[in-house]
């Protein structure tokens, strides 16, 4: 039996010397036997003592191939056997301290192992290295874990931040990494279904007769329309009126409540996404206010395309906690129009200190222990936030347009100013002033007849190079000496004022810069 026993172990053959130690630790453990006791003094105790010795040496021999064997030929007792190949295949020097260093910061994760795998290789190093004397601590062991997660994993690394320093502990991470696994994994999977039913139905377009296509075709009777109740379909494809949530009774709240996640329409439905680095919607009804983009910004999708983002703003909506509807604002929501789902991101909730804890088929966003929203794990593997989305018919849209403050600021154009220099141009009298006929002739005659003969101030602004004209002057700049008072005394002083101030090049230098038309 004992022998039997032994023979489980795999034979020691030079490799993997960890690993076989702890399976000869484990079998000896079971056998009672401890290696480690010395030789009794008492002459009555050696007879057990020399049985317990040589079962440890049989074992020890029994699982290690002949060519091991013979290294620890000489020894007597199996500590010296085991010490010899610590001595042999354990080296504590300081180069093997240095190469055990080099190991642990140098250690990357590799895309065959999976996430309990990847949190022993690194704490099977951290123990080697406390072997050697070194001490590590358990943070410098999760910062590492986490510092070499491949992307997929930022959202979980950043939602770890926001933990208080009691649960962040090195069992806790693993059974996060596990769960986050499994809910990738679920994801891809989700995706290759898709796919291999995207090209069965394009079987189905090709005129393929045979039984795959008639399997593909019988198969899609299972599916049950959730907007007309009809198989055959799905509501995406209906052809029916959508349904509307106002258009529901009462007393169906609580089965709306139960079949809401899977009714609900995708253009409708918010997802829990964990690869999206802000809030995202392609519905422009949705904000209550949305701040348009004047300059080309992007977001790039999983598959490397980029799309345009127009705008961010905000969107009013409605949860349910706790079985309550809550109204509650979601900010800083981008909006792509090209985009064909509502994405909430988990790293822009983390990194306002939100968390995002998900079990079984519910996901929960808590801040302060306390759950502020709720998710439910749909038949697509997806997250779908429990919330109702406002659309708004009336937007505040905050946008800038160059010609209105041109007009706002009463900008002057260069080429206009050259024309009324150059041509003798007036201006018709008011109608409601009565004067004398001779002085009503040479008004019209006058050019520029409500300039000339009054105060023009220039006032300078916070760059020394550009100025505006005014014919009302604040008390505030005249006790801070920064306006110059000049005298209109004729149209061609007037012009030249304005033309000349500045040299005209420098002029349109400047209204370049400013995007003025010249």
């Amino acid at each position: 039996m004992e022998v039997t026993n032994a023979m489980k172990i795999e034979k020691f053959d030079g490799r993997n010397f960890k690993q076989w130690k702890f399976q000869i630790k484990c079998a000896l453990r079971a056998k009672g036997l401890n290696i480690e006791k010395a030789r009794p003094v008492e002459t009555s105790s050696h007879v057990q003592w020399d049985k317990d010795d040589g079962m440890a040496m049989f074992i020890l021999t029994s699982s290690m191939d002949l060519n091991q064997i013979s290294l620890i030929e000489n020894c007597e007792t199996a500590k010296e056997v085991m010490s010899k190949l610590e001595a042999i295949y354990e080296q504590k020097s300081e180069y093997n301290k240095m190469l055990i260093h080099e190991k642990f910061y140098q250690y990357s994760y590799s895309s065959s192992d999976t996430m309990a795998q990847h949190v022993s290789k690194v704490e099977g190093l951290a123990k080697q290295l406390r072997e050697t004397g070194e001490k590590i601590s358990d943070t410098a062991v999760i910062t590492k874990i986490l510092s070499t997660l491949p992307s997929a994993y930022r959202s979980l690394r950043q939602a770890w931040l926001s933990l208080d320093e009691d649960s962040q502990t090195i069992q806790n991470l693993t059974s996060r990494l596990v769960d986050e696994e499994a809910s990738l994994a679920n994801d891809s999977s989700s995706n290759e279904t898709a796919l291999v039913m995207s090209k069965g139905n394009s079987k189905l377009r090709n005129g393929n007769k045979q039984n795959t296509s008639n399997d593909q075709r019988n198969s899609s009777h299972r599916f049950v329309c959730y907007n007309c109740n009809k198989r055959g379909h799905f509501a995406r494809d209906c052809k029916k009126p959508k349904k509307r949530y106002n258009d529901r009774k009462t007393n169906n709240m609580l089965a709306f409540s139960a079949e809401g996640y899977s009714s609900k329409h995708d253009e409708e439905a918010w997802i829990l996404d964990s690869g999206a680095s802000m809030h995202m919607t392609f519905k422009r009804e949705y904000f209550c206010e949305l701040n348009e983009f004047q300059y080309n910004k992007f977001v790039k999708l999983g598959n490397k395309q980029s799309i345009k983002v127009c705008g961010e703003g905000t969107i009013l909506m409605d949860k349910q906690v706790n079985g309550t509807w809550e109204r509650c604002t979601l900010e800083n929501v981008l909006y792509v129009p090209d985009l064909r789902r509502n994405l909430f991101s988990e790293g822009a909730a983390t990194r306002r200190g939100y968390t995002i804890v998900k079990n079984n088929r519910k996901a929960m966003i808590m801040k302060n222990n306390i759950v502020v929203m709720n998710a439910q794990l749909t038949e697509n593997n997806l997250y779908e936030l429990d919330v109702k989305t406002f659309k708004q018919e009336n937007c505040n849209v905050v946008q800038t347009d160059i010609k209105v403050w041109h007009e706002r600021l009463g900008h002057l154009n260069v080429k206009e100013l050259q024309n009324m220099y150059a041509k003798s141009s007036s201006t018709p009298a008011d109608v409601n002033v009565h004067i004398s006929k001779n002085t009503n002739n040479e008004l019209i005659n006058f050019p520029y007849r409500e300039a000339v003969g009054a105060l023009l101030f220039l006032s300078s602004v916070s760059r020394p190079d550009i100025a505006y004209a005014v014919n009302v002057v604040s008390r505030e700049n005249v006790a801070k000496k920064i306006v110059n008072i000049k005298y209109v005394e004729s149209s061609n002083q007037l012009a030249d004022f304005l033309t000349k101030a500045l040299p005209v090049t420098k002029f349109k230098s400047i209204r370049d810069k400013m995007m003025m038309n010249v």
